[in-house]
């Protein structure tokens, strides 16, 4: 092999220092380069970085005012079907108290007409009893009764 031969390690030690210095001329000049697109590029993230991090502050801000302003329109919301509601039960209840009222005044009313109705009632029965007494005696007995007889006579017995 002849790296391995010691007759020719001057001009390799010559082109290795020459290689080497030529890479250094090369990288030297083009490492700043590359070093400034490296740090533009780590100040860009940076600042993106950044806005994401005043966007999500923000974001998560107008969330809890939102949050907020949600909670009280609910919060508005109850007290308006509150109110509603209780302005509802009010009117039922007035309308089943008139209700209730008026089944009142017709039940009232419906007594009176019956017990004017047992009054009439009655008073036809005792009439009815009164002139069949005085049929059943004149056929019974051969007697005539005077109508108003038999009638005083029924009230003495219902009596």
């Amino acid at each position: 092999m002849p790296q391995f031969d010691p007759s020719v390690f001057a001009p390799q030690i010559i082109w290795l220092v020459l290689v080497f210095a030529a890479l250094y001329l090369v990288a030297s000049r083009a490492l700043p380069r590359v070093e400034r697109v490296v740090e533009d590029r780590r100040a860009r993230i940076a600042a993106d970085l950044a806005a994401a991090e005043r966007a999500r502050s923000e974001a998560d801000a107008a969330a809890t005012g939102r949050t907020a302003e949600l909670g009280e329109a609910r919060a508005d919301a109850l007290k308006l079907t509150g109110a509603a509601r209780a302005e509802a039960d009010a009117r039922i209840a007035q309308r089943l108290a008139e209700a209730e009222a008026a089944l009142a005044e017709k039940a009232r009313a419906a007594e009176a007409a019956l017990a004017t109705a047992r009054i009439e009632a009655i008073a036809a029965l005792d009439e009815v009893a009164a002139e069949a007494a005085t049929d059943m005696v004149g056929k019974v007995a051969g007697l005539e009764v005077a109508v108003e007889e038999a009638r005083d006579a029924i009230r003495k017995v219902a009596a």
